[in-house]
């Protein structure tokens, strides 16, 4: 899906280096957003290659052997994904579950789907509640140490995430705005979350309430990313 990926939100520690990176550490209590190792950013324009088991929630969703979108992982079962996705999918059978590898061309584990949930308001021309869930059939192995849950957010504010914020955004989109084969290494790069009244956003959003615009405003990072949210 291009770089059209979904904010990561987890509860962490931020500490900046003299190498211009952010390192995103774990609480010491936290129960999800926790992966094997600390995920660090620089600040490359386009963003950069995530190392590995630093973002264990991190799926690949495929029909076969080719990718189509990513995911998050929200419990053993449960993979929270994007409804355009699934939208032209036609049997459930061809889907595969990819989880605990940052390589595309590396299966760790692999699951089948058993059904898909795709949000009853979806709007395919506006996008929103471009949001929707896949069952796995069986249960993903959580004592994989390169796997982990991401941490949903308990917030009700349609002002979250506030303007300004930085977020993250991972996934193995195309790299060049003319490519059609997605990278086979996970990637990540840091953006701003951006006013819906800018111009650019203001003309892509069509609900505040349910939509965000989050990219680089100089552009740079191939990005103004929409991203619904729940």
């Amino acid at each position: 899906m291009a770089m059209t990926l979904f904010l990561r939100l987890f509860f962490i520690h931020v500490g900046l280096t003299a190498a211009a990176t952010v390192e995103y550490v774990c609480l010491p209590n936290a129960t999800c957003g926790c992966s094997l190792n600390s995920a660090v950013l620089t600040r490359i324009v386009g963003g950069e290659q995530a190392e590995s088991d630093t973002w264990g929630w991190a799926a690949s969703i495929s029909i076969g052997n080719s990718h189509i979108c990513g995911g998050s992982l929200i419990s053993s079962t449960l993979i929270l994904t994007a409804a355009h996705c699934l939208m032209a999918i036609k049997s459930i059978s061809s889907l595969r579950i990819n989880l605990g590898s940052k390589y595309l061309s590396t299966i760790r584990q692999q699951r089948n789907v058993s059904n898909v949930y795709i949000h009853q308001d979806y709007d395919s021309n506006s996008f929103a509640n471009d949001i929707a869930m896949i069952r796995l059939a069986s249960s993903v192995n959580m004592t994989d140490h390169s796997i982990a849950l991401i941490c949903l957010p308990s917030v009700v504010d349609t002002e979250y995430p506030p303007t300004g914020a930085k977020v993250v955004a991972i996934g193995w989109g195309v790299l060049l705005s003319d490519d059609k084969t997605p990278s086979d290494t996970l990637q990540q790069v840091t953006l701003d979350v951006i006013s819906n009244s800018v111009i650019n956003c203001h003309n892509s959003v069509n609900n505040n309430d349910v939509q965000f615009c989050a990219g680089v405003q100089e552009g740079g990072k191939g990005i103004e990313n929409l991203t619904s949210r729940l």
